[in-house]
């Protein structure tokens, strides 16, 4: 629900991608010869149109394309005519007459041989864009390598050149699809890049809602509701709410009660946030019932476990159980890793509420399992992205570099009498090329510490979770202990109570992942530990570690398996091996370290 990840989403983006890669036209019999293709091809670069889709069925259709197209690469002789060239080609192996030796055109289209093939000619296609200069050719092939990299699923490129196509188009004055902010904006959403993915998706409401196209108010629905999701993760409701009503106004006038009842309910997130738990139930209750009706069995799961965990704030236990289990039921039917994900966390509250204690250990457990593998995948695709986008400018720099050396080369072998103005044409190039380098360079150390911060930011993320895991782990077992101790302690019991024991201890696996998320904020902390006392035992370097982390003596005992009274004297001994006098706070200092 609130990654509007539904079934009807997809075939609408599917329909997107095709209606505007596409364009289809009425089907043509005759097949061009080579030399008219040319002309045509000519005609596209004079009118700076990158290519349309009718030449592209013709050679399709003919019977005859890969001859045609061996003819055609010979011809095309210079960078223009080559980048629609190779992207012509691609898009002729992904034409559905074709006729593949395969089952289904899908499959076809799935299969790595002509994804590879694909990809290596879209690359070809922007090689020879950057080698041209062109910028406006370049802006067209970068939205057209976009949009096939998205419906590859090759998200990373997809949203570095559509990216790099909207800001080079915006740099030349020239109109943007709204088509391309829509999609960029679901990519950013997806890796939740929150303010970029805000800023296209209000760009594709306001030009869909200006060009009044037939089918331009679904995708007004759409985008409104991802700039509104894109509020709603940053916090900032009012605008989150302006967006909302914007995509329900649209889905009102479509008449189209699932989408009503998916930003109904994503609005209930708030309501729930905001402690409105009667509100945020009815909303969610009528998404579940108009998702189910139209059997997206995965979205309307996740609305009735945010339906679970409202009814468990009203004090339904019972009703709140009863949600959860149809949550897990419907998720089977569908399953959705980031909706499984957080019907564990309904779950974890249902039975904390029931007194289940062992039920809430259990889906706590899961929970965090799931959630550090999918939160490891989101962190990998930003990372990706940044280094698509790295990647993509070096790679234009050193392309177009290479072009400018071949043409000193032929400049240098052509005009030998210009030689005056020759040397200062090459002054000019080698000090363009040392500030572009430098710039390079600059943008490169700016990414880098970017991606720093965020590697950083994520592993405090990861390390407060930990921490709070295993805190709440060892309260679930505590509770466990006394109700175990309250039925009297049976020979089975008394195993149960050890091996309890044993879970409460923090294992040297649990010390190195904890020692390995600290050490990415603390950097430097544990060599300045050893620096003041070179002899610190590895007791002494955890009770400062857990010290630095501001945690309770009560929270420190329960995370090492050990009393509270042995938690002071760890820390008196610690003080002592520090030689820190009676009027120094221990934990001030080690907050300095």
């Amino acid at each position: 629900m609130n990654r509007s990840k539904t079934q009807l989403l997809r075939i609408f983006i599917t329909w997107l991608l095709f209606s505007f890669i596409v364009c289809p036209t009425q089907a043509q019999t005759p097949v061009l010869k080579e030399v008219d293709i040319i002309d045509t091809l000519n005609g596209y670069v004079k009118n700076a149109i990158f290519y349309k889709y009718d030449l592209v069925a013709e050679i399709a259709k003919s019977g005859q394309s890969e001859n045609i197209l061996q003819e055609l690469e010979s011809k095309a002789d210079n960078h223009q005519l080559r980048a629609r060239f190779y992207a012509i080609k691609a898009a002729v192996f992904l034409h559905e007459d074709v006729k593949p030796e395969i089952n289904s055109m899908a499959e076809y289209r799935a299969s790595e041989v002509v994804q590879s093939r694909v990809l290596s000619l879209y690359e070809k296609t922007m090689n020879e864009a950057y080698l041209s200069g062109d910028d406006r050719l370049i802006a067209q092939a970068s939205l057209i390598c976009g949009q096939v990299y998205h419906s590859l699923k090759e998200l990373a490129l997809a949203v570095t050149y559509t990216l790099n196509g909207l800001e080079l188009n915006e740099k030349l004055g020239i109109a943007n699809s709204p088509h391309n902010y829509l999609v960029v904006g679901e990519i950013l959403y997806k890796i939740r890049e929150y303010e970029e993915c805000v800023k296209n998706s209000i760009k594709a409401f306001k030009l869909f809602e200006k060009l009044k196209q037939p089918g331009d108010t679904v995708r007004m629905m759409f985008s409104s509701n991802t700039a509104a999701l894109g509020y709603h993760r940053r916090q900032q409701y009012d605008s989150a709410f302006y967006w909302y009503k914007a995509s329900l106004k649209a889905a009102t006038a479509l008449n189209l009660d699932i989408w009503k009842g998916i930003i109904g309910g994503n609005m209930g997130q708030i309501f729930f946030e905001q402690k409105k738990y009667d509100t945020a139930l009815v909303l969610f209750q009528t998404d579940h019932k108009f998702s189910k009706a139209e059997k997206l069995f995965d979205n309307a799961a996740n609305s009735l476990q945010w339906a679970a965990r409202t009814q468990v704030r009203l004090g339904n236990t019972k009703a709140a159980l009863q949600y959860v289990r149809e949550a897990f039921r419907l998720l089977e039917q569908a399953p959705e890793m980031f909706y499984l994900r957080n019907t564990y966390v309904a779950a974890v509250d249902v039975f904390k509420a029931l007194g289940n204690y062992d039920s809430a250990f259990y889906y706590n457990t899961k929970y965090s399992a799931l959630n550090d593998s999918l939160e490891r995948v989101i962190a990998i695709s930003g990372i990706a992205v940044s280094k698509a986008r790295a990647n993509d400018e070096k790679s234009r720099y050193h392309i177009q570099s290479l072009q400018s050396e071949r043409e000193k080369q032929v400049f240098q072998r052509n005009v030998l009498i210009a030689a005056i103005i020759l040397l200062g044409m090459v002054g000019f190039l080698v000090i363009t090329r040392q500030r572009l380098k430098a710039k390079l360079q600059v943008e490169r150390m700016e990414q880098e510490k970017q991606r720093m911060q965020q590697e950083i930011a994520s592993a405090r993320e990861q390390l407060k979770m930990f921490t709070e895991n295993i805190v709440e782990k060892t309260s679930l077992i505590e509770k466990l202990e006394e109700q175990a101790k309250n039925k009297g302690e049976s020979s089975e019991q008394q195993v149960l109570m050890s091996e309890l024991s044993r879970q409460t201890i923090l294992t040297e696996d649990d010390w190195l992942k904890f020692k390995s998320l600290f050490e990415k904020i603390y950097p430097t902390f544990f060599q300045q530990l050893k620096e003041i006392s070179a002899d610190i035992t590895v007791a002494e370097q955890r009770m400062a570690a857990l010290t630095r982390m501001q945690l309770t003596s009560k929270q420190m005992a329960a995370m090492l398996g050990i009393s509270v009274d042995s938690v002071h004297k760890t820390r008196q001994r610690l003080r002592q091996r520090l030689q820190l006098s009676s009027d120094i706070n221990l934990d001030e200092y080690i907050a300095g370290i």
